[in-house]
């Protein structure tokens, strides 16, 4: 038996050596007439016998990247502006507005001139097609992946294999990395993050003579609060939109609620711990007639913005659409009931492993993790960029909110999706069939019970309607 190494190995460091010239010429880093490494240089760096570095080189020739000197070495000719190499990236619109993100893609096309970046902005919501679906429609390159979409793409096998393996990024605060790494392998690289908070109107509490919230309040607090700070229809003293996947769970994460599941992993829906969670959860928001039926989370950052309403549950990047309102704001740590407990939102950045401009993309995912970069999300947005340099610099003292550095505070708060046992599409099935309960329109033992009929294999499904 021989552990000589496949000649597919060969193939693929021979393709990424090419793949990693031509990206370097075609950024620059390579200049007109400059020469390459020699080919013995290029052969230790790519672990390559010198003939498959010539072989790679003549491919290079061919495509007109450089030209070989005899006794010289490999000399590189002016680009060509039409071999500009393209890079699909696929984004979430809302990075517009929580990352600045044309701000940074501007910077990134006149940094690089010879790479053609094309914006392709992605389906948000799980009535859309996948992430996965439109990664493959679209051949993108570089794309933004949340944790809920990550997951989708490890549905069909154990790895997420539609993704490029990653080394993790000195600096990058390591609580990060870990939902995007699978046995051992980051595949994601964080972008920006943040918890979810209590965001309230200072005014409001000076008005009213209360203390403002801190690390101690709990949903009793909350409630107390809002009585004081509410004028029946004039204003809310309290706004907590109940029909988001962002929103509810963070009930259930409280109390310690870890979903069960059947031996064929189906998750179980009907449990009293659940139903007491769920209806606890109401209870906190039981006479805000307006949370039951927002549906949409940007309707409680505008209310806010109009001062119809003294306090949020919102998130850092939600937090953007106040920047520019002028109103006098700060946040919390998220009340809680058994245990201080929030949500954490990441949103990062993956390479497509079939993508056509792989070193490319590696190049544009490089200067958005950049010092540079984040610290252009940290002066320009409220949200956190995940490089703990960027993220914990103070040069601004006129910031709003004054605490934004608390989330370095609540840190072992932070809790993910993921932590409740149960995947995002069991979620969303949630999602949708409790706005009858949150309605009271149905009680939770009903609500609880169609999910897990909706859970079971056709055949059990065909069995129970034949006995009826």
């Amino acid at each position: 038996m021989t552990n000589r190494p496949k000649r597919t190995t060969f193939k693929t460091r021979m393709d990424d050596m090419l793949a990693a010239l031509a990206n370097d010429i075609a950024t620059g880093k390579y200049k007109q007439g400059e020469l390459l490494p020699s080919e013995i240089a290029l052969g230790e760096q790519y672990r390559l016998s010198k003939k498959s570095v010539r072989k790679a080189l003549d491919k290079l020739v061919d495509q007109g990247y450089i030209e070989k000197q005899p006794r010289v070495g490999a000399r590189v000719l002016a680009m060509n502006p039409g071999m500009r190499t393209i890079v699909k990236f696929g984004y979430y619109p809302s990075l517009v507005q929580d990352a600045n993100l044309n701000a940074l893609i501007d910077a990134f096309r006149a940094r690089y001139p010879h790479i053609r970046v094309e914006m392709i902005p992605l389906p948000f919501t799980q009535y859309s097609p996948t992430m996965r679906e439109s990664m493959e429609r679209e051949a993108i390159d570089l794309v933004t992946v949340n944790l809920q979409n990550y997951e989708q793409f490890q549905d069909r096998s154990l790895h997420p294999d539609a993704f490029e393996p990653l080394e993790p990024i000195d600096g990058i605060y390591p609580f990060l990395t870990k939902p995007f790494t699978t046995d051992g392998t980051l595949y994601v690289q964080p972008f920006v993050f943040s918890p979810i908070v209590l965001c309230y109107n200072k005014s409001h509490f000076r008005e009213a003579g209360l203390s403002e919230p801190d690390s101690g309040w709990t949903w009793a607090d909350v409630g107390r609060a809002n009585e004081a700070l509410s004028r029946g229809r004039d204003r809310l003293g309290f706004l907590f939109n109940l029909a988001s996947t962002n929103r509810w769970p963070l009930f259930l994460l409280q109390e310690g609620f870890k979903f069960r599941t059947e031996p064929d992993g189906r998750p179980i829906y009907r449990d009293a711990h659940l139903i007491r969670c769920l209806e606890k959860g109401l209870g906190y928001v039981d006479d805000q007639l307006a949370s039951l039926s927002m549906t949409d989370e940007e309707v409680s950052e505008r209310l806010f913005v109009h001062q119809k309403v003294s306090m949020i549950v919102t998130s850092y990047f939600r937090m953007n659409a106040l920047r520019q309102s002028g109103l006098d704001f700060d946040i919390s740590p998220l009340p809680y009931s058994k245990e201080a407990r929030t949500l954490l939102l990441v949103i990062g950045l993956a390479i497509n492993k079939h993508g056509a401009s792989k070193q490319a993309a590696k190049t544009l995912m490089d200067f958005l993790l950049s010092q540079e970069s984040q610290l252009s999300v940290r002066r320009h947005t409220l949200s956190i960029p995940s490089l703990r340099s960027a993220a914990e610099n103070r040069e601004h003292k006129d910031e709003r909110p004054l605490r934004f550095h608390m989330y370095r505070d609540i840190i072992p708060t932070f809790h993910f999706h993921g932590d409740l046992n149960a995947t995002s599409a069991s979620l969303n099935r949630m999602n949708h069939e409790l706005t009858l309960f949150w309605t009271k329109l149905e009680d939770a033992e009903t609500v609880l019970q169609r999910l897990e009929d909706m859970e079971k294999p056709a055949s059990e499904s065909e069995r129970a309607s034949t006995s009826i």
